[in-house]
């Protein structure tokens, strides 16, 4: 029985290892009372990802579409916020989960987002870091104006006024291992 009891424990482990939670949030330097919590944003599974393969699968939240509604609504009058993915580690406070920030007013434009977990070595797959990109953005890095039927955010920078579908978004997770330059 308790040889049961301990195989059950260990694959449970191994089940909860192979899930990494991912979360988000905007942060607002200019005015903190703006920025929000960590939420849910979806989980990335490990399991089916095939030793050749550096894509894995990742699966949104439920509630992500009004979840991130809701965070960018306080904000893209903003210019200066900041939307945050975060890892969660487990038995890592919050302030320490490795994340990563793309200005929030390129949301707005975005149709596809990237996301790379940073493994330590090649046969592991327990990520340390995240970068976290949205394909759309300007090669210059500033925020894009839109016609005049819009909001006017705080520094003359027009924001869309529009609900955004997240979820129809074409979310790629990679998994990178460290690599060393070819000789």
């Amino acid at each position: 029985m308790l040889n049961v009891i301990l195989l059950g424990f260990g694959l449970f482990q191994i089940a909860y290892a192979s899930r990494l939670n991912l979360y988000h949030r905007t942060l607002v330097p200019s005015n903190p009372s703006l920025s929000s919590k960590y939420s849910y944003k979806g989980y990335v599974d490990l399991e089916t990802l095939p030793v050749s393969s550096l894509q894995a699968l990742y699966t949104p939240s439920n509630d992500l579409n009004k979840e991130f509604t809701s965070l960018l609504g306080t904000v893209e009058t903003d210019s200066s916020a900041l939307y945050q993915v975060a890892l969660e580690l487990p038995d890592v406070a919050v302030e320490l989960w490795p994340m990563s920030s793309v200005k929030a007013c390129h949301l707005h434009h975005a149709k596809s987002e990237r996301i790379w977990l940073h493994t330590s070595s090649a046969s592991s797959h327990d990520p340390h870091s995240i970068t976290y990109w949205i394909l759309e953005t300007p090669d210059d890095g500033l925020c894009r104006t839109v016609p005049s039927s819009s909001s006017s955010g705080l520094d003359g920078h027009k924001l869309p006024n529009r609900v955004l579908d997240m979820p129809s978004w074409n979310t790629t997770v990679l998994v990178k291992s460290p690599s060393s330059p070819l000789l």
